[in-house]
């Protein structure tokens, strides 16, 4: 009974966060100036950050396939692809749990499947707040702060492995041992740090030319956005939680609500419907 009052107290939250958010930007941008936005966006552009979207795709795949003994690429891609898709519309992240049940049928035990997981949910994480460190000070016009940012954040993953070793589990121990070498360590956060440049410069190319938001800014408010994903509770779909984390930050930094708000839409949107498609792409043509 507990449970179920969490799950219905849950959803309240992400539908009261999501009719939240619509009302808002209706009430401070309009539908009428999305939509006269929406016609300024560059097919050129959407074409590019597509296939970047995409890339970013591949080189999470290629991460999989370090951490995992599954080494066909074809198969790493779907699986990508489909645990993206259900973490991004199934609720109170339980997408999560489409992993475990692809590699299952794969005959990855769950205990390969569990410690891999969880080191590339690490790997994202300090990837993830390595590219917000480094975007923040280039926005301050702080370049050495963003290099040491660059270059000392693989450091936390040496205290990662560290604490693996009390984890008193064979497959815990072996993968540490093995896996989590210095040339792993390296290769994996420099494909994190590639993933998030190829996905937020995508980010970036589908903004509408009436949008003025530097790269720099586009970068520091799309890593902002991805932050709020680590969140137990979102909207539906992340709407108004991706967009509070994107646009906040923007507006915390100076920028004016309407191009925060209004590029925070753009963003989701491009995510969401990328998403969907490569899921689907990977449905109709790696399923076998």
């Amino acid at each position: 009974m507990k449970k179920k009052a969490i799950k219905i107290f849950e959803l309240l939250v992400s539908l009261t966060v999501t009719f939240g958010f619509v009302y808002l930007f209706y009430k401070v941008i309009g539908f009428g100036k999305f939509i006269r936005f929406f016609s300024e966006i560059n097919p050129i552009n959407i074409l590019t950050a597509f296939i970047l979207y995409t890339g970013s795709y591949i080189t999470r795949a290629f991460r999989w396939k370090i951490v995992l003994s599954l080494k066909e690429f074809k198969k790493l891609f779907k699986i990508t692809a489909f645990n993206t898709v259900f973490n991004i519309f199934l609720p109170f992240r339980t997408g999560e749990l489409s992993f475990f049940y692809m590699l299952k049928k794969e005959n990855i035990p769950f205990s390969e499947s569990a410690v891999s997981f969880f080191s590339v949910r690490v790997f994202d994480a300090i990837s993830l707040f390595s590219v917000f460190g480094i975007t923040l000070f280039l926005f301050l016009n702080k370049p050495v702060l963003s290099i040491i940012v660059f270059i000392s954040a693989p450091f936390s993953f040496f205290i990662f492995q560290f604490l693996l070793r009390y984890i008193k589990h064979e497959k815990v121990q072996e993968f540490g041992k093995t896996t989590l070498n210095f040339k792993n360590i390296s290769v994996l956060y420099l494909l994190s740090i590639f993933t998030f440049f190829l996905k937020f410069t995508a980010f970036y190319l589908i903004l509408p030319k009436g949008i003025k938001l530097s790269f720099v800014e586009s970068f520091l408010a799309s890593s902002s956005g991805d932050i709020t994903t680590i969140l137990p509770i979102h909207g539906i779909a992340g709407i108004g939680t991706y967009e509070g984390g994107f646009a906040g930050i923007l507006i915390l930094l100076g920028i004016d609500k309407q191009t925060a708000l209004l590029s925070s839409v753009f963003v989701h949107i491009f995510m969401l419907v990328g998403a969907a498609l490569i899921a689907g792409f990977s449905y109709l043509f790696l399923r076998k």
